[in-house]
C-alpha cells in the first residue's frame, strides 16, 4: 500500500479494549484551562507503569462549554472501571479543583456507566458545599480560598480503544520524528482521540515480556539501531 508516495505495510498495528472517560475543563482563560489540563493528563502515557493513560483531546471556545468559558476536552483511561474512578477522583482532585478559576464537567453525560465523582470531591468542602442545577446539570459547588469550584455531579464512561500504534521506519532520525511530528498532527484533528506519550511519539517502542521476568515489557531489540550496527 503506498499513501502520498509514503509505503505502507498493512500488516499490524496494535490494539485493545481499555476504559475511557471524557472530562472538559474550563477556567478563565484558554491558558488556566490548559494548565488544568496538563496537569490531569500528566504520567499518563501507559497503564504498563503509569496509574491511566491520560492526554488532551482537544481545546474549545466558549460557544462549547456549559459555563461559557474557554475549555479543554482531555481523556482518563484505564484498563478497567475500578481503577478508572479512582483515578478521576484523584486525577480531578490534586489537578483541577486546585487550578485557578477551573471548572468540571462530564464529557458523556449519556454514558452508560457513571461516577458519582463530583459528589464525592464535594466533602473537601467541609460540610459547605452545595449541590444546584447550573447550565442544565447537576453540579457541586465547592468554597475555595479562591473562590468557588464548580464540579458535575457524575461523569461517564464507555468502552474505548487503546494501543493504536504503528512503527515507522525512516533513513534517519531527524526523518523519522519529521514524519511522527506530521502523523501526530493528523491524529489530533481527530475527534475522540488523544496521543498520551511525549508529544504523541513513542520514542522507546517497547515489547511484551523481557529475559527479565519481573518485566512486562522491554525494549524492541529488534528495532534498536545501534542494536543493529553491533549485529546483535
Amino acid at each position: 500500500m503506498e499513501i502520498n508516495g509514503v509505503e505502507i505495510e498493512d500488516t499490524f498495528a496494535e490494539g485493545f479494549p481499555i476504559k475511557v472517560a471524557r472530562v472538559l475543563i474550563t477556567a478563565i482563560t484558554e491558558h488556566w484551562a490548559l494548565v488544568a489540563a496538563r496537569e490531569a493528563t500528566g504520567f499518563g502515557t501507559s497503564v504498563i507503569g503509569c496509574s491511566a493513560e491520560a492526554g488532551i483531546e482537544s481545546i474549545v471556545g466558549g460557544d462549547e462549554t456549559p459555563d461559557g468559558r474557554p475549555g479543554v476536552n482531555i481523556q482518563i483511561c484505564n484498563m478497567g472501571y475500578k481503577n478508572l474512578e479512582s483515578s478521576l477522583l484523584y486525577r480531578l482532585g490534586q489537578c483541577v479543583l486546585t487550578a485557578p478559576t477551573a471548572a468540571a464537567f462530564s464529557g458523556m453525560s449519556q454514558a452508560e456507566k457513571q461516577f458519582d465523582t463530583g459528589k464525592k470531591l464535594g466533602f473537601f468542602g467541609d460540610g459547605y458545599q452545595k449541590q444546584l442545577e447550573m447550565f442544565g446539570r447537576k453540579v457541586w459547588k465547592i468554597p475555595l480560598m479562591s473562590g468557588d469550584f464548580i464540579i458535575e455531579e457524575n461523569f461517564g464512561a464507555v468502552d474505548g480503544i487503546a494501543g493504536g500504534n504503528f512503527l515507522i521506519l525512516a533513513q534517519n532520525q531527524a526523518a523519522g520524528l519529521m514524519a511522527a511530528e506530521a502523523a501526530v498532527d493528523a491524529i489530533g484533528r481527530v475527534k475522540g482521540c488523544i496521543t498520551p506519550f511525549p508529544g504523541g511519539v513513542v520514542a522507546s517502542g517497547s515489547k511484551v515480556g523481557s529475559r527479565y521476568k519481573f518485566l512486562k515489557a522491554s525494549t524492541n531489540t529488534a528495532f534498536c539501531t545501534s542494536l543493529r550496527e553491533d549485529g546483535v
